[in-house]
């Protein structure tokens, strides 16, 4: 078996998925950006600090606050100072921002359940498996397992 023929067919096959109308634009705003800071707090549900944000998203704290000041002039999130150290500043995810990533969570889940169901179950299954594996095996590769 030619593994470097299988290796660039999986990457023209990735690409062309990642090309596509569904994937760039919400697969990827999930993992980068204000749609990940958004989705960061709303899973965490508590009060950030925006150096866990920076660290989460492997960014600048600068890019960071940007995107913060972005976010709060749009009303998904509210800054504020620390009561017990005044020098931090706590970032909190507001009722606005939660029923954007909600509504953003639902879209995406909707259009993996066609997906998915295009599949047929028996493919589904073993697709998740494989992507399971190769995430696995990809965080050895480049060191960014356990």
């Amino acid at each position: 078996m030619d593994y470097g023929e299988l290796a660039t067919e999986m990457l023209k096959k990735t690409g062309a998925m990642m090309k596509s109308s569904f994937w760039p634009k919400k697969a990827s705003a999930f993992m980068h950006g204000e749609m990940f800071i958004l989705n960061f707090l709303g899973y965490r549900d508590r009060d950030t600090l925006p150096s866990e944000l920076s660290a989460a998203m492997s960014t600048s704290s600068a890019r960071v606050a940007m995107a913060l000041k972005s976010l709060e002039a749009k009303g998904f999130i509210e800054r504020r100072v620390d009561k017990g150290d005044r020098r931090r500043i706590l970032v909190t995810i507001t009722e606005l921002g939660r029923e954007l990533v909600e509504s953003e969570r639902k879209e995406m889940h909707d259009k993996m359940v066609k997906i998915l169901t295009e599949l047929g179950e028996e493919d589904a299954r073993e697709y998740i498996r494989i992507v399971g594996r190769i995430t696995e095996i990809s965080g050895k590769v480049f060191n960014t397992c356990c």
